[in-house]
């Protein structure tokens, strides 16, 4: 739950369809994430042909999602929200990180499997804040000492990468975006997205991560894939009554879509995100690109 205070008349307020609008510069650094070794074949791959089945299941889930929008409660939501900003315990301006970064997500941890995650965009010389929704880490909460498995979302300062999802991209995702289907895998040895279901790790296409990897970025852990630090560790949507992760972050499929725009704004190279409980973002502000791209050691 975002911590609100009552705060100015909503016309003053954060208006996501003004800032969604904003127009920002589109530059991309060849050599930087993981999704680097993924770019010249992205530019040219054809979307994956889909069955009859994976067609059926993608028109469900889009119709059930405006279903969900068209609700009383849900609008009553968005205008309650419009009259509420969060109040943040952390100082955006305080990290330090490379001078093109254009995009910043920070999720804040705030007990157990709780976050508030907020995305600001660089304007002039400072961030302005674009969004801001509740969203869920892992089941055993936050940890600068992860391990494979240990169920726990790393704590650091990391550069997001290798936009992908099972649904088609919408207008404003990144031109990088792929659409995965069943013959992608997010491998444990490389810790990368590749086109080979025979290679042990997450089959990100397929009908186990229906819902959640609807639209998915890669954190930017453990770039260098170093053994026992874990891998597959995304920014992705939630799914329905999924309540904790095995160390990513979820959002709400709406502010996720926000999310991948922003970033198809930026490109990549430029996006990055920020992690830590509620108190401890002292620990993280200048330790991006510390630790071979695991959590700052203590």
């Amino acid at each position: 739950m975002i911590r609100r205070s009552q705060a100015a008349p909503a016309a003053a307020l954060l208006s996501f369809a003004l800032w969604l609008s904003v127009p920002g510069p589109v530059l991309a650094d060849d050599s930087l994430g993981p999704g680097a070794v993924l770019k010249e074949s992205r530019q040219v791959q054809e979307q994956p042909v889909l069955t009859e089945e994976e067609s059926r299941r993608i028109r469900e889930r889009t119709q059930r999602e405006q279903l969900r929008r068209d609700t009383p409660e849900y609008r009553a939501y968005k205008e309650q929200a419009a009259l509420t900003l969060p109040v943040l315990t952390f100082d955006v301006s305080r990290f330090l990180l490379p001078d093109n970064a254009g995009m910043l997500v920070v999720v804040e941890g705030t007990g157990g499997s709780s976050c508030d995650v907020y995305v600001y965009e660089k304007e002039g010389h400072g961030w302005q804040q674009r969004l801001a929704a509740s969203g869920r880490l892992g089941k055993n909460g936050m940890n600068r000492h992860r391990t494979t498995g240990d169920k726990t979302t790393p704590i650091g300062v990391f550069r997001l990468n290798t936009p992908f999802g099972q649904l088609p991209p919408m207008e404003g995702f990144p031109l990088d975006y792929i659409q995965v289907d069943s013959s992608y895998t997010w491998t444990d040895d490389t810790n990368r997205l590749v086109k080979d279901p025979g290679l042990p790790g997450e089959h990100v296409g397929t009908s186990g991560y229906l819902d959640y990897y609807d639209y998915v970025l890669d954190m930017g852990f453990n770039p260098e894939a170093i053994p026992d630090q874990g891998s597959a560790l995304f920014l992705h949507c939630e799914a329905d009554s999924w309540m904790s992760s095995s160390g990513c972050v979820s959002v709400p499929r709406e502010q996720m879509e926000e999310i991948m725009k922003f970033y198809g704004t930026w490109g990549e190279g430029r996006c990055f995100i920020a992690l830590a409980p509620e108190g401890e973002f002292d620990s993280v502000y200048n330790t991006y690109g510390t630790n071979h791209g695991l959590s700052p050691e203590d």
